[in-house]
């Protein structure tokens, strides 16, 4: 009787830690799913600033250095914008000497 018993408490345990971590599985699933679709609305509303900060949250790395390495081009593409428009009118200057 006692053992039938025990064996009833065990298995009512086990039971509710199996439901335990199914439902918080499936909490975490939903919770990353609604993340990600966070995610692509920002991007597809070209929220910027939510966007990064999203990814932060995340810790993608690989997102994060992608964008890291896309602002730097753009920066630098810039920049040699800014440095061909000054050399175009320092020539305009000299032809017009």
């Amino acid at each position: 009787e006692y053992h039938r018993n025990m064996l009833g408490k065990i298995s009512k345990v086990n039971k509710a830690m199996i439901t335990y971590h199914t439902n918080t599985e499936r909490e975490q699933k939903k919770e990353r799913e609604r993340i990600e679709k966070e995610r692509m609305i920002r991007l597809m509303a070209e929220d910027e600033e939510g966007y990064r900060k999203l990814i932060d949250q995340k810790k993608d790395k690989r997102l994060a250095f992608l964008l890291s390495q896309t602002d730097e081009y753009i920066r630098n593409l810039t920049e040699m914008v800014r440095q061909h428009k000054a050399d175009q009118k320092q020539k305009l200057r000299k032809k017009k000497k």
